[in-house]
């Protein structure tokens, strides 16, 4: 399963980015040489442990999160072209993503604040979306993702599969955000 960090990694070599980089990776680095030492005296990492504090599930379950209360994967099939599981937390605690069943394909919801707001400028297709919030726009980078402002929040959708493209992608965030504001 492929997990997206989307909105938490920019792009664009700016400070912000550059420091975000840098604390994600020394935070990887110490999940990954971890503290924990098992009986050999070595360090260990449990697989799982690592996965769940990656993904952002070690912090909040799946049906707890707003993100994955939006949608049941038969809803969300229609944007990506493929039956998806059950949605999973994902982007470490701020999205929940729907992996398809089989074959490559999912659908992400990630919400975070409208400071980390960053759309990807030079992606292929990028386009804005004036008429969808602030700062609203549709761009393919690792499937197709479309985002706005709302308020204090950005949100962002991304969709991969046989039927993501553009205006799937686009869909997807305008019912996200009527759903979100019910």
């Amino acid at each position: 399963m492929q997990l997206m960090t989307r909105v938490c990694f920019p792009r664009a070599p700016t400070r912000v980015g550059i420091a975000i980089r840098v604390v994600a990776c020394s935070l990887l680095a110490l999940a990954v040489t971890g503290c924990d030492k098992g009986a050999a005296g070595g360090a260990q990492t449990d697989p799982q442990k690592l996965a769940a504090a990656l993904t952002g599930e070690d912090q909040i379950a799946a049906d707890k999160s707003p993100q994955c209360k939006l949608f049941k994967p038969g809803e969300l099939s229609k944007y990506v072209g493929l039956p998806l599981s059950p949605g999973r937390v994902a982007a470490m605690g701020t999205g929940c993503q729907w992996a398809a069943t089989s074959g490559d394909g999912s659908a992400l919801i990630q919400v975070v604040e409208a400071r980390y707001h960053e759309p990807h400028s030079r992606a292929p297709g990028f386009k804005k979306l004036p008429d969808i919030g602030a700062r609203g726009f549709v761009e393919h980078d690792m499937g197709w993702n479309a985002g706005t402002i709302v308020g204090a929040e950005s949100v962002v959708v991304s969709v991969s599969g046989p039927e993501a493209n553009e205006a799937s992608a686009i869909a997807l965030l305008k019912e996200t955000l009527t759903r979100r504001s019910k």
